[in-house]
């Protein structure tokens, strides 16, 4: 481990070397602000995430904390797992923002300001919502609306009368969703980025539909005054006409020449994970029930688009290689030409080359050398409790004298004897744990259980307080759920990303041109 001022790390974000940046802060400290380049990996949760977001031990991996000492601790988690070059932003991300460097609120920056550059630099047509809605009153039916986020959202709400078709399935399900081959085509997500990228996926495959990004997507929907429908359905259709998979494949190598899309085989891709100075992520990017089916050993899904949307919630390792794999490949090659723009090195898994699938299995958690009790052990217990469950679930409902904590907070608590830690999941508990030197026992009981046994539970709505509640998101969080001011404030945030943005990080975002 070694310091490094926020200057030097500045610097090595413009270096062709491999690097993680990583904000090891809480939730809500990294919601209100980060530097653009960082991945979010809370503390809480290091060693459980830090594999996938960083698989390279050569990787050079910079920590930044609140400048509470936490880095330090992580940095030796990390030098125990085998990581070669950890580095420490010397007095956290104060000294960013004392260097005069940019602090992004919210998530997902560097995907968020993709989106505002695409639209600004491909001039990406949107409509209103008032105009679409006009378009609905006058019963015009020469349209379809496509809302381009996951389908848990899209069930969540949605415009009325839009099927779900996430952004990844576009280019291949677009035709299977016209009921009339010239109907202009729509694309809406819940703000901007998402509609925007989906609207790009469909110009750019030249296709003579007129296409749409709405404005402001759901948020923008609320805000002019129209109701939103919630619990829909509608979904794009799973089986596709040959004659439009036929096309599709066709698209696809186009594409792949016309933006100069690498194509590997399944014999180069073996050769570059057995390499150890360099890091090969590996990305399915099919719908969840294709690769339920059957993936490539050693893929990650990434569902509907969300690697675009999201890219620092799926990897951080900068400058090495993306690996993509659709058995159609046009989905592959959408998700490339994005990643390309976005500055990262993408290619294309020739599926011709693929021969063997495997089925999702079941990842088990070595529970060796840990203690655990259940409720009715609490009941008989006078043990310290810490409740490390989310605060929103502490205050709805917890044990009377538990002591809510987090991972980074714990030595804020004066332990005395072996306390209970309860935890939602083994994950969290286990890292607690481990901080406490093994000097403690399990619990991943819930609250029905509490009661079942006759614990007595208390519930307090304004304990802990705001302030302390480093796990929670604050930045806009009430957006999608009736709060307007929040809705007004996230889209004031997405469309002024481009000013915050420096040469260095604007540098990256380049979208392809044919």
């Amino acid at each position: 481990m070694n310091y490094k001022t926020a200057h030097e790390v500045k610097k090595i974000l413009s270096s062709k070397d491999e690097w993680a940046f990583l904000d090891i802060r809480e939730t809500a400290e990294y919601g209100g602000g980060h530097p653009f380049f960082v991945s979010h990996v809370p503390y809480s949760i290091l060693e459980a995430r830090i594999g996938l977001y960083v698989p390279g031990k050569h990787t050079k991996v910079i920590l930044m904390d609140g400048g509470n000492g936490v880095s330090e601790k992580a940095a030796k988690h990390l030098e125990d797992l085998g990581y070669e070059d950890v580095v420490v932003l010397k007095w956290g991300v104060s000294a960013w923002k004392d260097a005069g460097y940019a602090l992004y609120e919210g998530i997902s920056a560097p995907s968020k300001s993709f989106g505002e550059v695409v639209e600004h630099e491909l001039g990406t047509i949107s409509i209103t919502a008032p105009e679409l809605k006009a378009r609905m009153d006058k019963g015009d039916d020469n349209f379809i609306i496509l809302d381009g986020r996951t389908p848990e959202e899209f069930n969540r709400m949605t415009i009325p009368s839009s099927t779900s078709c996430p952004n990844a399935e576009l280019s291949l399900r677009y035709q299977a969703m016209l009921v009339r081959p010239d109907q202009d085509i729509i694309v809406n997500c819940a703000g901007r980025t998402r509609s925007l990228i989906g609207a790009e996926t469909l110009r750019r495959l030249g296709i003579p539909n007129k296409v749409y990004a709405l404005e402001n997507g759901t948020m923008g929907w609320k805000l002019a005054g129209l109701e939103l429908e919630y619990g829909a359905k509608r979904s794009y259709p799973n089986d596709i006409d040959d004659n439009i998979v036929k096309d599709a494949g066709e698209k696809a190598n186009q594409m792949i020449a016309e933006y100069d899309i690498p194509v590997i085989s399944m014999a180069d891709l073996n050769k570059w994970k057995n390499e150890t100075n360099k890091t090969t992520f590996q990305y399915d990017i099919r719908s969840r029930e294709e690769y339920e089916a059957g993936h490539i050993n050693g893929f990650r899904h990434t569902p509907g688009g969300q690697l675009i949307q999201a890219t620092d919630q799926w990897f951080a390792t900068r400058n090495g290689r993306i690996v993509l794999y659709d058995n159609f490949k046009i989905r592959a090659v959408m998700t490339a030409i994005w990643l390309k723009g976005m500055g990262h090195d993408a290619y294309l898994l020739d599926p011709e080359t693929v021969q063997e699938l495997v089925h999702v299995g079941e990842f088990d958690i070595d529970v060796s050398g840990l203690e655990f009790i259940n409720a009715e052990g609490l009941k008989n217990t006078d043990a310290m409790i810490l409740d490390a469950r989310s605060s929103e679930d502490y205050r709805e409902g917890h044990i009377d004298g538990a002591i809510w904590t987090i991972r980074p907070q714990l030595s804020k608590i004066d332990i005395k004897g072996k306390p209970v830690v309860i935890a939602s999941d083994l994950f969290t508990a286990q890292f607690i744990v481990k901080d406490l030197g093994g000097n403690a026992i399990i619990s991943l009981t819930e609250p029905d259980e509490w009661k079942a046994a006759g614990l007595k539970m208390v519930s307090t709505p304004d304990r802990p307080l705001d302030s302390e509640r480093i796990d929670f998101m604050f930045h806009t969080h009430g957006r999608h759920s009736g709060n307007m001011e929040h809705a007004r404030e996230y889209l004031r945030w997405e469309t002024g990303l481009m000013d915050q943005m420096d040469d260095q990080e604007r540098g990256t975002l380049k979208p392809l041109r044919v």
